[in-house]
């Protein structure tokens, strides 16, 4: 009904401003403004709802476009907490590897040492084994030569017994 109304104003008053002349005073001030009011009455008419519909369209682009940029803001949060989790992982798993690294050459030092000792101990004693071989050996080569010495004279002569508790006594 307010649509009728305007239009029927618009139709009855429009040629009536159109056609105003202005004789009679200097001043046409009223003119004017009635002519000003009923152009923007008519550019309000006509064009009000496309002009709503572009402010509309603008406000829901720039309403999609935060809504946009707001998603891709929670995205990049969760990306990042993802690789600071990540990192966290990293750092965890680098103290195991070097606490594992620690416990692998404390244990691998151990061994080395135990070897070490245990192939000391054995050069050890096979030089002292070497060593009382060879002591044997020298107290035979002793023995036979002074047995070969003691049969091949002739001129002493002692009995056998006798000979070996001697022996027996420079062995000990």
């Amino acid at each position: 009904m307010r649509e009728k109304i305007c239009r029927w104003a618009v139709v009855l008053l429009a040629p009536s401003i159109l056609f105003a002349s202005g004789e009679g005073t200097d001043y046409d001030i009223l003119e004017r403004v009635i002519n000003f009011v009923i152009f923007f009455a008519l550019i309000y008419y006509f064009a009000a709802d496309a002009i709503k519909g572009i402010f509309r369209a603008r406000r829901d682009e720039i309403a999609n476009s935060l809504a946009k940029i707001q998603e891709k803001l929670q995205d990049s949060k969760k990306a990042k907490e993802k690789v600071l989790k990540q990192l966290e992982e990293a750092k965890k798993a680098s103290k195991d590897i070097v606490e594992t690294a620690h416990k692998e050459s404390e244990i691998i030092v151990r061994k080395v040492e135990e070897a070490t000792k245990i192939e000391l101990e054995n050069l050890v004693r096979q030089y002292n084994d070497h060593i009382a071989f060879e002591q044997r050996r020298a107290e035979k080569l002793i023995i036979d030569e002074v047995l070969s010495e003691v049969l091949n004279k002739d001129s002493i002569a002692l009995s056998k017994d006798v000979l070996a508790q001697s022996l027996l006594k420079k062995a000990e």
